[in-house]
């Protein structure tokens, strides 16, 4: 059964997802957002120096849940 006119269901949800420029579902929860950057040390010998260097970047798997959608391609 459809909603009144004007009132959009997703307005409740906290997360959107955009895939290809389509936001199409919504999700009240979402964890798992963020990263994680490796520290490489490197020393010069000739000035004693000890420089710190980005290394391998890595991500924790991201959960979407209790989502909504009106489209069945996903």
């Amino acid at each position: 059964m459809a909603g009144p006119q004007g009132v959009d269901p997703y307005l409740n949800f906290r997360f959107r997802v955009e895939i290809d420029g389509i936001q199409q579902p919504g999700f009240m929860e979402c964890t798992g957002l963020g990263s994680h950057v490796e520290v490489g040390i490197a020393k010069e010998e000739s000035a004693g120096a000890v420089h710190k260097l980005p290394g391998k970047v890595s991500y924790p798997d991201t959960t979407l849940k209790w989502g909504i959608t009106d489209s069945k391609e996903l």
